[in-house]
């Protein structure tokens, strides 16, 4: 059974060879997104997980005038 699911989705993209390569490459550019975003947000959250009061962040200004 699902070895004719197979062969008609195979005839199905050989006959839209246009339709076809538009869906994969928009997966492909969408996954691509994905994973990059995912990446950029886990970069910017991975600073300062090695202290111990890490949820009380501060920041020093200095103002030179």
């Amino acid at each position: 059974m699902i070895k004719n699911y197979f062969k008609t989705a195979l005839r199905n993209l050989k006959r839209n060879v246009s339709y076809t390569l538009i869906s994969v490459l928009g997966l492909a550019i969408g996954i691509a997104a994905c994973l990059l975003i995912f990446l950029v947000i886990s970069f910017e959250t991975s600073f300062d997980n090695f202290h111990k009061k890490k949820e009380l962040p501060y920041h020093l200004l200095r103002n030179f005038s």
